[in-house]
């Protein structure tokens, strides 16, 4: 496999965003894509390996939930520091900031005629977590899937999967920190908030540069 090649974007119809794809040539992984409004995600948690610490299953700066790549199977992803979700990306998409994020909830607004930010279920995967969206109105209503793989802690514990989703914001925080925006599955909010410890592990979805 040449991996100087950049990654491929095979988008598929326009009216019908999930069909879109991405191959990253850098580990031959393929990822749905979907577009929401005028903005293009990743409809998956990203789980490319940035770099290999040491033979064996110890990875660098991301980490599989529990160790266990059961964990890759469904779907989760890997989770990331935020230096190195930074720093991830394949060509030609990036991570998404606070303004990024923002959009993503004025036209689910804007689209479904609502006033306040209670979105959660139109972002949420209709499985994986452990209060069934299926039975939620709206669940996964625009092919975002958010998957609940929970966080790794600066304490070397992992924790909530099946209940929570945090993805990292490239927007910079508080006390030296970055920002995050989560999903609960006791509701349907969509949170941002301030985190200062950078060395968290979080999920990380991509979107593509305009």
């Amino acid at each position: 496999m040449n991996t100087n090649l950049p990654p491929i974007l095979d988008f598929g119809s326009t009216s019908n965003p999930n069909n879109g794809t991405l191959f990253d040539t850098r580990d031959g992984q393929t990822y749905k894509v979907v577009k929401i409004g005028n903005q293009i995600w990743l409809a998956e948690n990203f789980r490319y390996l940035p770099s290999i610490k040491e033979k064996g299953d110890l990875y660098e700066n991301s980490w599989v939930y529990e160790n266990n790549n059961d964990y890759l199977d469904l779907h989760y992803g890997r989770l990331y520091d935020w230096n190195t979700a930074m720093n991830i990306a394949p060509e030609g998409w990036r991570l998404p900031n606070n303004q990024d994020f923002i959009e993503l909830i004025d036209f689910i607004k804007k689209d479904n005629n609502l006033n306040g930010s209670l979105i959660g279920s139109y972002l949420k995967s209709v499985n994986g977590w452990n209060k069934p969206t299926n039975i939620e109105p709206n669940s996964d209503k625009y092919g975002f899937n958010a998957k609940p793989a929970g966080y790794h802690s600066n304490y070397d514990y992992f924790n909530n999967a099946g209940n929570d989703a945090y993805f990292w914001s490239a927007t910079e925080g508080g006390s030296d920190g970055a920002n995050y925006w989560s999903l609960y599955y006791l509701n349907r909010d969509f949170y941002s908030d301030n985190n200062y410890i950078l060395n968290y592990g979080f999920s990380v979805r991509l979107i593509k540069d305009s």
